[in-house]
């Protein structure tokens, strides 16, 4: 059973021209972790929403452990296991509030006990010292903050954490640092991590399995190293030809058929008519890929 799922999801905002998410079906195993690839706008974040429960779809189901997102009466105790750790550390930390009660804050929503000693451990577990509790945000650096952000998403135990370019503003060396720490968190707590990354090797450094998105939809699926090295989509194929994936370059309209078709080298009249990903373990929505 997979530990996150959606099946036929569909995330329409209210005025929008076309959906932020369209008829993605998608699965997230136990300890696997998902990059999350495509260009701003193809619905990378809104996806994450979804699974945190911040939105609701249009249309499809949203699943934990099976279970539909929609049906479950106790979805504030379950909220507690897959937390989000953004781009902006100050979408996490009050500059008004120290350190030490950002990281209380979670044990206080649930109503757990908090000690310092347990707020020490915390940062120990992201390898900041004991004396940045008193301290403001504004006292430490970028680096240090985002591991003070993703110390307070660990607070209560997750089993997923949630990654939304998590180290785009940090310098190349920080990034490193970062990733590596990710890395250590995974293996010692056995976390499951989906990451969304404009930057390929970001993507490289942690990610097991890519889904790959454009215009709402997933055009290709897999193996990180199948996929990174025999990408099967002309969209993938483009991306992998460089080190950041491009922004937007022309408005898609909501008609039918394959978005990228309006930029694809290899686009036929066959194109009009979506295509859809097969259950295979590497697969792409394109009609050439058989």
């Amino acid at each position: 059973m997979s530990l996150l799922s959606v099946e036929g999801l569909t995330v329409q905002h209210p005025g929008a021209r076309q959906a932020a998410v369209r008829d993605v079906s998608l699965a997230v195993e136990r300890g696997e972790v998902l990059g999350l690839i495509g260009e701003s706008g193809s619905g990378k974040s809104t996806l994450l929403k979804a699974w945190l429960g911040l939105i609701a779809p249009t249309s499809g189901v949203v699943r934990w452990g099976g279970e539909d997102l929609s049906t479950l009466s106790n979805l504030r105790d379950r909220r507690r296991l897959i937390q989000p750790v953004f781009q902006d550390p100050s979408a996490a930390l009050d500059p008004r509030r120290s350190i030490a009660e950002s990281l209380a804050e979670p044990f206080e929503i649930h109503r757990r006990p908090v000690t310092t000693a347990g707020l020490e451990r915390l940062l120990a577990d992201v390898q900041l010292p004991a004396d940045c509790l008193p301290k403001l945000p504004r006292a430490l650096s970028a680096g240090q903050r985002q591991r003070v952000a993703i110390a307070r998403a660990l607070a209560l135990e997750p089993e997923v954490l949630l990654l939304d370019e998590p180290v785009s503003a940090l310098d190349v060396s920080v990034q490193a640092q970062v990733l590596a720490l990710l890395r250590q968190l995974r293996a010692t707590r056995g976390l499951t991590l989906v990451l969304v990354s404009h930057d390929l090797h970001v993507v490289r450094a942690l990610a097991t399995k890519l889904a790959v998105m454009f215009a709402g939809r997933v055009v290709e699926r897999g193996a990180l190293a199948s996929v990174s090295t025999s990408p099967l989509h002309p969209y993938t194929r483009s991306l992998f030809g460089g080190d950041v994936i491009p922004a937007l370059d022309r408005p898609v309209g909501a008609e039918p058929g394959c978005a990228f078709r309006h930029r694809c080298p290899f686009a036929t009249d066959a194109c009009a008519v979506t295509p859809r990903l097969s259950e295979a373990p590497h697969a792409a929505a394109c009609v050439m890929v058989k």
